[in-house]
């Protein structure tokens, strides 16, 4: 078996921006007399529920061959238990129980992600052939337009009845070293920081990722959105194959992945193009109706470029349950802004208000690397695919981006682009080096990147920017973190820091108990004005209850 990453364009993804690596995971062989269908994916069953705030309905799919037994057992850690046996007759075989009272608990995002077990055991005989495992949440979620809820009236997403903001990053499998071939210490990794960020949702881009990624987002209740590699290309002029490979996939993706209460978005595309609109319309709407004929639980949608300014009429107004838009302002365009607010206004004009449909703010964001400092980074920095991106410049943008986020709650989700940097062979940029502010240098290992990430491809070292998020998304783990250590400037320099703890923080030299300056935080940033700072001696800054210091050389 011969394996490669040519493009092919018969097969998605036929265009994008990222390595075309395969999607790796744990794989195991079977053979038995007694296997349940491969429709019901690697948990050899489909779970469906009802839920409401008293009951979850449950129902637990399979098919086998006649004359084999199933025992469905359902637990949770609280002491919980049922279980129903059936002897097949070669059809769907259903087990249904309801759960009420004190016996249900709702996973909950992580305020609290309960998960019970769905335990399925395939018996001949009198013999146990196999036993699946599935940790299973229930919980119900919609988006609602201007709907009573708590005695007023809401716009936006609800889970369990309660509004609940989505707000995280995008992510895609690629480790410097490795590419996409992850272990589960990798992943531990990856979610060690995702945790320490305190984001609630993950777009997981721009395939499906690995069974161990999902279930890392089932126990530590944070939503995902997933899609399949259908990116950039929806033209007529493909060739047959291309949808007949997308039809496969569609069906991959879901029916592998169906049981992950983590998961409430299923994705369509991404940043398509097409030569013919009503083409583009059939496919994407026949695409719906099929995932929507095995899964009608979720919703279902597809994302745009910043190119369009009205994301519902796009491709003459399929029918889909969400749209997504990716807005690269003060990157891509409006390159002197860093606040998206009127291109989100228009959008959820044209879209939420107008047209009663959800839209998603599914990437936003601009290059930076922790090896570039400025102190006029808006004149330094030469946007979008150019060679100098200067970490302040990134710092800037995000703080702006995360205020108009603020204003608007109505957003389905929100995923900065992205989490980590990726490596990406076709770009050529971001590879200037500035530590002092003035000396310019370049490094090669740099060029190859989509360097947009909070976190370096590493996967452990944390941009500056990073801490922003974490001040807005964490309230939990209080920290000062000073910005801008590597910059090698002493002399004339403001000091920037992030911070949730507190509404000012103090700033000491050396040893001294007396502070130096004293500012206030706004919106979890503080800046102290420009001064001198010794070289050798330590620099401390103070919040309530935690500090950060930095020593310049």
């Amino acid at each position: 078996m011969a394996l490669c990453n040519t493009t092919r364009n018969a097969l998605a993804p036929a265009a994008g921006d990222f390595n075309f690596n395969a999607t790796l995971g744990n794989v195991k062989l079977f053979t038995s007399p007694c296997l349940p269908a491969m429709k019901y994916g690697y948990d050899g069953f489909h779970i469906t529920s009802t839920v409401s705030d008293s009951s979850a309905t449950v129902y637990v799919k399979t098919t086998v061959p006649s004359g084999v037994t199933l025992v469905c057992t359902i637990t949770d850690e609280d002491g919980y238990e049922w279980t129903d046996t059936k002897t097949s007759n070669g059809e769907e075989q259903t087990f249904t129980t309801t759960i009420t009272g004190s016996d249900l608990k709702l996973w909950n995002g992580t305020i609290d992600p309960h998960l019970y077990t769905v335990t399925l055991e395939i018996k001949k005989d009198g013999e146990l052939y196999h036993k699946y495992e599935r940790p299973y949440g229930f919980r119900y979620y919609k988006y609602v337009i201007n709907e009573p809820v708590n005695g007023e009236n809401y716009t936006g997403f609800l889970l369990n009845g309660q509004p609940y903001l989505l707000r995280g990053v995008c992510m895609h499998d690629d480790v410097e070293g490795k590419a996409n071939a992850l272990n589960d210490s990798d992943y531990d990794q990856e979610f060690a920081i995702i945790q320490e960020l305190g984001c609630n949702f993950i777009r997981l881009a721009h395939y499906p990722h690995p069974k161990e990624v999902y279930d890392r987002c089932d126990r530590l209740g944070i939503v995902v959105q997933t899609e399949v590699p259908c990116v950039n290309k929806l033209q007529s002029t493909m060739p047959a194959d291309y949808y007949t490979h997308l039809t496969t996939q569609y069906i991959d993706m879901v029916e592998q992945h169906y049981n992950h209460p983590c998961i409430m978005f299923w994705g369509l595309s991404n940043e398509t193009t097409t030569d013919d609109k009503d083409f583009a319309k059939q496919k994407i709407e026949g695409y719906y109706d099929l995932i929507k004929d095995i899964d009608s639980e979720r919703m279902v949608g597809y994302v745009l470029s910043h190119s369009f300014n009205n994301p519902s009429a796009a491709y003459n107004n399929p029918n889909v349950d969400w749209f997504g838009c990716n807005i690269y302002v003060g990157w891509y365009i409006d390159k002197t802004s860093n606040d998206p607010s009127s291109q989100l206004n228009t959008r959820i004009k044209n879209t939420i208000t107008d047209r009663s449909k959800p839209l998603a703010f599914s990437e936003y964001g601009c290059g930076g690397t922790q090896h570039c400092h400025s102190d006029d980074f808006k004149s330094t920095t030469t946007t979008g695919n150019n060679p100098r991106h200067d970490i302040e410049y990134q710092m800037w943008l995000h703080e702006g981006h995360i205020a108009a986020i603020r204003n608007c709650p109505q957003l389905l989700f929100t995923s900065q682009w992205q989490l980590f940097d990726i490596a990406v062979s076709s770009r050529n940029e971001g590879f200037t080096e500035c530590i002092d502010g003035v000396n310019v240098t370049t490094n090669d290992v740099l060029r190859r990147l989509n360097n947009k990430g909070l976190v370096e491809r590493d996967h452990i070292t944390k941009k500056d920017t990073f801490y922003i998020y974490k001040a807005e998304w964490n309230s939990k783990d209080k920290f000062v973190h000073i910005c801008g250590k590597d910059y090698m400037k002493t002399t004339g320099r403001m000091l920037k820091c992030y911070t949730n703890d507190g509404d000012t923080l103090s700033l000491y030299v050396g040893d001294s108990e007396t502070p130096r300056e004293t500012v206030s935080v706004t919106n979890h940033i503080a800046v102290f004005p420009a001064m001198d700072f010794p070289t050798g001696v330590e620099i401390r800054v103070k919040g309530n209850d935690t500090s950060d210091t930095v020593t310049f050389q």
